[in-house]
């Protein structure tokens, strides 16, 4: 059992870990990027930026705005 757990917890780390690469070098170029927005409920608009190949994922309900992967999308 906590051979599994450590197994299945080893395969998220790694499948997590470009994620954290990826938004470190969207902020690295500015021409590359893209703005995306998202108008909250309370009638607010959020803006943040991508890349241009990454899709722009938000949640108001948790209040997370921020890039999705290409691979996974906004999972």
């Amino acid at each position: 059992m906590m051979r599994n757990l450590a197994c299945l917890a080893l395969a998220l780390a790694l499948a997590v870990a470009p994620l954290a690469f990826t938004a470190t070098a969207a902020a690295a170029g500015s021409k590359a990027t893209k703005v995306c927005k998202h108008k909250t409920s309370s009638g607010k608009t959020k803006t943040w930026r991508c890349r241009k190949d990454q899709p722009c994922c938000s949640a108001e309900w948790i209040d997370y705005y921020t890039c999705g992967s290409k691979l996974l999308g906004c999972l």
